[in-house]
This record gives C-alpha cells, structure tokens and sequence, in this order.
C-alpha cells in the first residue's frame, strides 16, 4: 500500500513494453511512490489535470505531442514538478531541444539504480524548501543571471573571426551562472559520459566549441543580470566573493591532499554557494532589499531574515536548484550547510573546506555583506575536525590575498 505522503511520479512513453518494463523495474518502490503510467503525451496532459504529482519522466519521441511539447506545457501549468528526460534518443539535436525544459536526461537503457537515484536525489531536495512559491519559481528556472560585462565579452568572443576557445572557457570559468549552467548540460546523458564533470574549465572542453557555440547563440542557454533591479546588491562583489571562495577552497583542498575529485567539489560549491542570493535579488527585488537592509540594520544575518520572508535561506534554495539540476551531492550540500555545517548529517571534508573559505573570503578580502554569517565558529571548526589545520589555511589564504594585491 502505498503511504498517504508518498512522491508522485507520472511516467510517460507510447512504447508498452518500456511502461511494462518501468513498472517491473520499479515494483519495490510501491511503498514510497505513487506511479501512474500513460502511452501519449496527451493522456499524461488529462492525469495531470485530475491528479497532483511531484515529477514526471517521458520519452522524448514519441507521435503527436513529443516529449518537449509535453515537458514545456508541464513547465508552464504545473512548474513545481521535476521534469526528467528517459529517452533512447540521446544526442546532441534532441539534448538541444530539451536543454531549458527539463531538469535531468537519462539514456536507455536505463539502469535501475540510476533512475531510483534520480527521483530519490530530486525528491530529497525537499526538505529544503516547503513553500510551493519557492518551488514552482526554482522549477521554472533554466538558467542564473550571467553579469552583463562578462555575458557582452562571450557573446563579442564567440561570434569574433578568431574566436579563442581557451578564452570562451575563461570567460565561463569566471562567471556564476554560466559556471552552473554548463555543468548542468554536461552532465546530461547525452553526452554519454562515465564521469561525473564538477570542474567548469573541463565542461567546456568537454563540450567542445561548436557545441558551445550553438548553446549560447541558438539556445541562448545563458541570460544577463539586470543590476537595475537590485539596486541594494553590489553584484560585483558578490561574484568577486564567489569566485574567491572558489580559489580558497580549491587552494585549501589542494593543500590537505584531498582527491582531485573532492579539489574539484570544493572549488564549484565555492563558486556557487551563494547562488540562492541572485535567485532571491532578482526574482523578489524589493523584498529582497528589505533584507539587505534590515541585516545590515540589526546585524542579523541574511539567512535568518531570509527564512522568515521566503520560507527559505539562500542556501538552501542554491542547493535546491542545483540538486534539481543534478549537481553533484557534496557540492549540493557543501552549498545548503556552507553557514551552519552542524545541520548536516554528514559533515565531509569538502564542507569543510567550503565553509572556512567562505569566512576567510569575507574576513581577508573585506567583501562587504552579510557579516554576522561570515564569521567562522571555533566550535564549529572543532566539530568539522579542522580546528587545528584552519590557522595554517588562513596563512595559505592571506598569501593569495596579497599576491592578487600586488599584481593589481
């Protein structure tokens, strides 16, 4: 019997035997998901509007309404759902057409584990986020605001005669959301990979120049900051203090030796674990300032204002929106815990590492914000067991500071 809270999940795909196979496939998982199957694009459209689910996974091809229409009309009337792509049609056409309207792609044949994985991890994310507003808006998203500059200097690249690709990647590397949205696609099953990507320089070179090329200037994948709209955010600073964060925490697991994989994880979450901040600045601007304001008022932090206002800090909505993106676990919840580590269930070294280089970030760089969070707990470093090796990171940390000083 299926349990009253259960997820509910609507499979989609007008081959039989695959429906019959998913259900096979999926029989033990009864208990914790509601399944409904439908053979058309069109009959899923009809369950949607009698029945509420949580996520949907569909073919691609399929007669009449494929699996874009299906996935873009989903997107439209029901945006807190996850959509999934299943599809044996995996290639770079197909990936294209689906790139801003689906959250994950897995290939046929799929194993079991991988597509449990899928709907566990998505589902997962929502104990970070109750409120259905929050959810329906980070559901709808397909990409995070690029800075204007670095977005015209892309575009200007890409579309130059002797366009670079080693400065195209440079100019990705350097920029938050686009640094996201990259590893999203790469690591799609489209691109038949057997490695998880974490590192933005090499999801560029994976996805090689003509790919690239056709994602920014035919899907435009990317899209540009409206500083107007955030007038109480210093947007540069807040991605000078990202990029910072990257760089201390990929020099700090540098040097504990961590494995090139978690070098890679701290460096991303780094990078982006404060992404929850532009989804909030720019999409709630005026409520938004309200926060900025009453945290530098009352010297509360960001987050706990952020709570009361939208039901979730910025944290956990970075986390959220990249977990649904399919971002790796330790980077997910490297960014949902970066200010308060105790409140995960694991406290993994990458975490770690992510939260003393976000407090050194802001107390060595002097990057205005949001202080009263920044600041790094002696008690919390002992319960991450780094208390003894932060004196020796901060040393590490000051070094770079005053490298980039004297290079200016």
């Amino acid at each position: 019997m299926t349990h009253p809270n259960a997820c509910a999940v609507l499979f989609v795909d007008d081959e039989p035997l695959v429906l019959q196979g998913l259900k096979r496939m999926l029989r033990g998982e009864r208990e914790a998901w509601a399944m409904q199957f439908a053979a058309s694009g069109r009959e899923a459209l009809s369950l949607l509007e009698r029945e509420a689910f949580d996520a949907v996974v569909t073919d691609l091809r399929m007669p009449g309404m494929d699996g874009e229409q299906l996935l873009n009309t989903v997107k439209d009337r029901h945006p807190h759902m996850v959509r999934i792509v299943l599809s044996g049609e995996m290639n770079q056409a197909s990936g294209f057409k689906t790139v801003r309207c689906a959250h994950r792609y897995l290939a046929k044949p799929c194993d079991a584990e991988a597509l449990k994985s899928a709907l566990s991890q998505a589902f997962a994310l929502r104990r970070w986020v109750d409120d259905r507003r929050l959810k329906e808006l980070l559901a709808r998203l397909d990409s995070l605001p690029s800075l204007p500059e670095i977005y015209a200097e892309l575009l200007a690249e890409i579309q130059a005669p002797n366009s670079s690709f080693r400065r195209v990647g440079d100019l990705i590397a350097r920029d938050v959301g686009m640094t996201a949205k990259v590893l999203q696609i790469v690591n799609s099953a489209f691109f038949g990979l057997t490695r998880r990507i974490l590192n933005p320089q090499d999801a560029v070179a994976m996805l090689g120049y003509d790919t690239l090329k056709a994602l920014v200037l035919s899907n435009k994948i990317f899209s540009q900051f409206d500083a107007k709209r955030v007038r109480c955010m210093d947007v540069n600073a807040l991605w000078q203090h990202s990029m910072n964060t990257g760089l201390f925490a990929r020099t700090i697991a540098v040097g504990e030796k961590l494995p090139r994989t978690a070098q890679d994880e701290a460096f991303t979450a780094g990078v982006l674990h404060d992404v929850g901040k532009l989804i909030l600045a720019h999409n709630f601007p005026e409520l938004y300032a309200d926060v900025v304001m009453r945290s530098r008022a009352h010297r509360r932090p960001a987050a706990e204002l952020e709570q009361e206002i939208f039901g979730g800090s910025h944290a956990e909505l970075g986390a959220y929106l990249l977990g649904l993106w399919g971002i790796g676990e330790e980077v997910v919840d490297a960014i949902a815990y970066h200010q308060c580590p105790s409140r995960a269930s694991t406290l993994t070294r990458v975490l770690a590492v992510v939260y003393a280089a976000n407090g050194l970030e802001h107390m060595l760089s002097g990057t205005p914000g949001d202080e009263a969070a920044a600041a790094v707990d002696p008690e919390v470093l002992k319960q991450l067991n780094v208390a003894e090796r932060f004196g020796a990171w901060e040393g590490t940390c000051r070094g770079i500071c005053s490298r980039e000083t004297e290079r200016v």
